[in-house]
């Protein structure tokens, strides 16, 4: 792993109302998988045993906190991919813990029917620390977390001459923010039963561009 991140991004820490820098790192670090055992699972797990011990709708409420990566094996998924040409890793660090962590696959093809067939980069899995979400925390810390993540996939699309395309399934809440906020292409709920999104060339260009 580089001793230097790939990039730096000024956010606003909306706690103190103050400018941030976040650092992209990739390969994922044992400090980002360690972060994620120690400062994120805790914070899940508080909240299913809440969920659990008030009864109801598991799944609803756990869609209504945004919590359905809960269960997502950061740290040994990085394990597993460590090394292998086929897949990226990436980290958003900020003010010494990991704010964002994205999992991507150099070997997906489109299904976008005017790119159909060609070589994309596929985001596996992408999450925001649970800090960072309005659902589970009153004044949510960092804003822009996921565009930067989806901002790297797109950069390393072109990087490895890809023309920018993107493929990614998204989790119900993040739907809309795909397709309103990102412009991806809605390709519909495919035999995952989630909904699967798309950038195109002139999309990813134009994302880069805001």
């Amino acid at each position: 792993m580089s001793d230097k991140p790939l990039a730096t991004f000024s956010v606003v820490d909306r706690e103190t109302n103050q400018p941030t820098d976040l650092d992209l790192w990739s390969p994922v670090a044992e400090r980002h998988k360690d972060h994620f055992l120690t400062r994120w699972r805790p914070i899940f797990d508080r909240h299913l045993d809440e969920i659990r011990a008030n009864g109801g709708n598991v799944d609803e409420v756990v869609q209504l906190r945004m919590i359905q990566d809960a269960h997502w094996q950061w740290a040994s998924k990085a394990d597993a991919i460590e090394g292998r040409l086929d897949w990226a890793s990436f980290a958003l660090e900020g003010q010494g813990v990991t704010q964002g962590l994205m999992f991507a696959q150099t070997a997906g093809f489109a299904k976008e029917p005017s790119q159909k067939g060609k070589p994309l980069v596929k985001v596996v899995l992408l999450a925001s620390a649970p800090w960072n979400r309005p659902t589970l925390a009153a004044v949510p810390r960092f804003k822009g977390v996921g565009r930067i993540l989806l901002g790297a996939a797109i950069s390393l699309s072109f990087h490895e001459e890809f023309a920018g395309r993107v493929g990614l399934h998204a989790l119900p809440q993040a739907e809309a923010w795909y397709r309103d906020v990102c412009g991806m292409t809605d390709l519909g709920v495919d035999g995952t039963g989630m909904r699967y999104f798309e950038t195109t060339e002139e999309q990813a260009t134009a994302f880069l561009a805001i």
